[in-house]
């Protein structure tokens, strides 16, 4: 097996494409499955606040 010189020739014609393609897609989908777990954490948080200041009253 002869050594690349660089990365990008692994990413060469019909093949390189679709590799490409999905790993950018599963970044896309892991970004947007983080945002939304913040973003669930945060209402949960936000919740327990407001619990909390509606006991003390």
């Amino acid at each position: 097996m002869p050594i690349t010189s660089s990365l990008n020739s692994y990413f060469v014609g019909p093949m390189g494409a679709l590799i490409m393609s999905f790993i950018s897609m599963s970044i896309v989908f892991l970004v947007i499955i983080g945002l939304m777990l913040v973003m669930k954490a945060t209402g949960k948080l936000a919740a327990s606040f407001d619990k909390k200041t509606i006991e003390g009253k």
